[in-house]
C-alpha cells in the first residue's frame, strides 16, 4: 500500500477561498436562479451597509457577504416534510409560517457544522423576527442578522415591484423590524435612490465578483469550503456525492503510484473533485434512474460536461478546467463531449477518465451492485484492448486493485464531512410540533409504500451506461 500524508495534497493550493464560494454560488444557480440572484442582490447590499456603517468587532465583512449568499439553502433541497420542491418560483421568504422558517434553520444549522462559518451561522435562528435591543448587547450574531434581513428585504421588494418607486425610508418596508443604525446607513447609502439603482441595472453583479475573489481563508477553513462543492451535490442526488468522493481517492491513489509531483497531485485531486460538478444541473430522476436511460435521458445525462465546463469556467486554471471538463473522452477519439483523442490528452486527464471508470464499476447504484473484482477489471482491460484508456495507467490499477481499494477507505476521509449534527437538529426542530407530524405522516407513509412496492430493476453492464450515471 503507498505511504499517503494526506496534509501534503492541497486542493486548497489550486483553488482560493473566493474560487470555491464562486463556485459553489454557480452550482446553486443550477438549482434556483431566482434565489441565488436574490441572494446576490442581499451580497452586495450587505456589502456596502457593512462598509458603511461598522459591526460588532467579532463579525467581519467577508463572513457577512458568505452568509448573504447562502442564508437561503434550506431554500434548495427537497422538502418531503412540506412537500415542496427548489425549482419553486412562489418562495415566500419572509412568511412568518414554521415552514418557512424551517428552511432558515436548515441554513443554520448547514453553515454551522459544514462552513468554516461556524457560530456565525447562528444569525439566521430568528431571521424574520423583529430588531431585539436587548438580544445586540448580548449576541455579536445579531449585527450580521440585522443586515442580512434589512438587506434582503430590499431585494425582495426589488424583485417583486420592479415598476414601483422604492421608498425613500426602508424602515417603510417592515416598520419595527429593522435594526435602526443599519436602517439609516442604508437609508444614506440609497439617497435618491443610489443603491438601488445599481441593482436594478445589474451594475453590482462584477463588484461582487471581484470582491468574492479577494476573499481568503485559512487553509483549514479553505479545504472545509472546498468540501461544499462535493456536498452540495447531495441536494441533487447522494449517488453522485458518494461518485464524486470516491473518483477523487481512485485518482490521488494512481497518482502517487505515477510519481506525479505534488503540483499536479494537487490539480488531479482538485479536478477529480469536481469533475461531476455539472451534475447539478441534470434532473434527479435520471441521476437516480433505477434502470436503462432512453437515448433521450441519456444524451441529457451526458450534457453534463458542458455544465461542468460552464460553472467552473473563468474562475479555475486551465489546467484543472481541461482535465475536469475532459473525463469521458477516450484515447481513440470515441470519447464525449468534445471526441478528443491521444494527441491531445494528457496524463492527469488520462488519470481521472479512469479512475472514473473504476469508481463507476465499484459503486454501488440504485440500479447495480458493487462490481467484482474480477468483473471491474475485465470491463476496463477490454476498453484498454479496443484503445480507450491508457495501457500504462490501467496496468498499474491492475496490479495495485487490492490496496488501492483498502487505500479508498483511508483517503475517503479527507473529504467527508459528518453531516449527522445538522440532521440531528434540524429533525429536532421539525418534528417537536406534534401536530405537523400527524398532518403528513400519511403522507409519509404513502410514499414509503411506493418505494417498497418497486419491483427488482434490471441490471446494467455497458460502460457506456455505468458511465452516465
Amino acid at each position: 500500500m503507498a505511504q499517503f500524508d494526506l496534509d501534503a495534497y492541497k486542493p486548497e493550493d489550486t483553488l482560493n477561498a473566493g474560487q470555491i464560494i464562486r463556485i459553489a454560488n454557480r452550482m446553486l444557480f443550477n438549482i434556483n436562479n431566482n434565489i441565488v440572484l436574490h441572494n446576490e442582490r442581499t451580497a452586495y447590499m450587505a456589502l456596502k451597509v457593512a462598509q458603511e456603517y461598522p459591526m460588532n468587532s467579532h463579525c467581519s465583512i467577508p463572513n457577512l457577504v458568505v452568509l448573504a449568499l447562502f442564508h437561503t439553502l434550506g431554500f434548495f433541497r427537497q422538502d418531503i416534510l412540506y412537500n415542496e420542491t427548489p425549482f419553486s418560483s412562489d418562495i415566500q421568504f419572509f412568511s412568518d409560517e414554521k415552514r418557512t422558517k424551517s428552511k432558515y434553520m436548515f441554513s443554520y444549522y448547514y453553515l454551522e457544522f459544514m462552513t468554516p462559518l461556524k457560530n456565525d451561522a447562528q444569525a439566521l435562528e430568528d431571521f424574520n423576527q423583529p430588531f431585539d435591543e436587548i438580544q445586540k448587547k448580548f449576541l455579536y450574531q445579531t449585527d450580521y442578522k440585522s443586515i442580512l434581513y434589512i438587506c434582503a428585504r430590499a431585494s425582495d421588494f426589488i424583485a417583486k415591484n420592479p415598476d414601483t418607486p422604492f421608498p425613500a425610508d426602508i424602515n417603510e418596508l417592515a416598520p419595527g423590524f429593522f435594526d435602526p443604525d443599519f436602517a439609516e446607513a442604508f437609508n444614506k447609502l440609497n439617497k435618491d435612490g443610489a443603491l438601488v439603482s445599481q441593482i436594478k441595472n445589474s451594475d453590482y453583479f462584477w463588484e461582487l465578483e471581484k470582491y468574492l475573489y479577494r476573499i481568503r481563508l485559512s487553509p483549514e477553513g479553505t479545504h472545509q469550503a472546498l468540501k461544499l462543492l462535493v456536498y452540495f451535490l447531495d441536494f441533487k442526488s447522494t449517488v453522485t456525492l458518494t461518485h464524486s468522493i470516491n473518483t477523487s481517492c481512485y485518482a490521488l491513489s494512481l497518482g502517487k503510484r505515477l510519481k506525479l509531483n505534488d503540483e499536479d497531485l494537487n490539480t488531479l485531486f482538485t479536478s477529480a473533485i469536481v469533475h461531476d460538478i455539472g451534475k447539478i444541473a441534470t434532473p434527479t430522476r435520471i441521476l437516480e434512474f433505477p434502470g436503462k436511460l432512453s437515448p433521450e435521458d441519456m444524451g441529457i445525462m451526458r450534457y453534463h460536461v458542458n455544465h461542468t465546463r460552464r460553472i467552473l469556467g473563468n474562475i479555475v486554471s486551465s489546467n484543472i478546467f481541461e482535465t475536469a471538463g475532459r473525463h469521458h473522452e477516450k484515447l481513440n477519439g470515441k470519447g464525449y463531449p468534445q471526441h478528443l483523442d491521444a494527441s491531445v490528452l494528457n496524463q492527469n486527464q488520462r488519470i481521472l477518465t479512469i479512475a472514473d471508470i473504476t469508481s463507476a464499476l465499484t459503486d454501488n447504484r440504485s440500479y447495480k451492485g458493487e462490481f467484482s473484482k474480477e468483473h471491474t477489471l475485465g470491463i476496463i482491460t477490454k476498453m484498454t484492448e479496443e484503445g480507450e484508456l491508457d495501457a500504462e495507467i490501467v496496468k498499474i490499477l491492475v496490479d495495485n486493485y487490492d490496496d488501492i481499494r483498502s487505500e479508498q477507505q483511508y483517503l475517503q476521509t479527507f473529504l467527508k464531512v459528518d453531516f449527522s449534527n445538522v440532521l440531528k437538529e434540524y429533525n429536532d426542530y421539525l418534528f417537536n410540533d406534534a401536530d405537523l407530524i400527524t398532518n403528513n405522516i400519511e403522507e409519509i407513509t404513502d410514499s414509503l409504500e411506493e418505494i417498497e412496492d418497486i419491483e427488482d430493476i434490471e441490471e446494467i453492464e455497458e460502460i457506456e451506461e455505468l458511465e452516465e450515471l
